[in-house]
């Protein structure tokens, strides 16, 4: 859960959690939460879009991926951060890793296998390696 001790004027909703609910109800939100659909921002400026197929099926972040011992096709859409390296990260470690342009809007793919790691989640950093955005991981079986 993103979130931080607020002590000044215009600090709250920084960094949040953004989950991924079927409705805007306290109960779809905490079945987002329960069930790892969710990634951290550091404001309401970044939007991160992250998903992993194989074969035609799609699953997003928090979610299962059957991989049949297929190659797993992943996929980030990244805006709001200038010029910001997206790096993806398995059980290996950071194994891929790519900058967006000057304009903070850009998509990053990447592949992996279920026989290389049990997930697959992203990172988005400032030029500065401060964190902008983490996901939680799509996991692989």
């Amino acid at each position: 859960m993103g979130n931080s001790a607020t002590h000044s004027e215009g600090q709250i909703g920084t960094p949040h959690t953004v989950v991924f609910a079927t409705e805007l109800s306290t109960e779809a939100i905490l079945a987002g939460i329960r069930s790892g659909r969710s990634w951290i921002a550091e404001s309401e400026a970044v939007e991160v879009s992250f998903a992993a197929g194989v074969a035609g099926y799609i699953v997003g972040v928090g979610e299962r991926l059957a991989t049949r011992g297929g190659e797993v096709k992943v996929q980030a859409e990244v805006h709001g951060v200038p010029e910001a390296p997206v790096s993806f990260h398995t059980g290996r470690g950071r194994v891929h890793r790519l900058s967006l342009p000057g304009d903070g809007s850009g998509v990053v793919q990447g592949h992996t296998t279920a026989e290389e790691s049990a997930f697959v989640r992203i990172e988005v950093r400032h030029p500065n390696r401060y964190v902008a955005a983490l996901t939680n991981p799509i996991i692989l079986t």
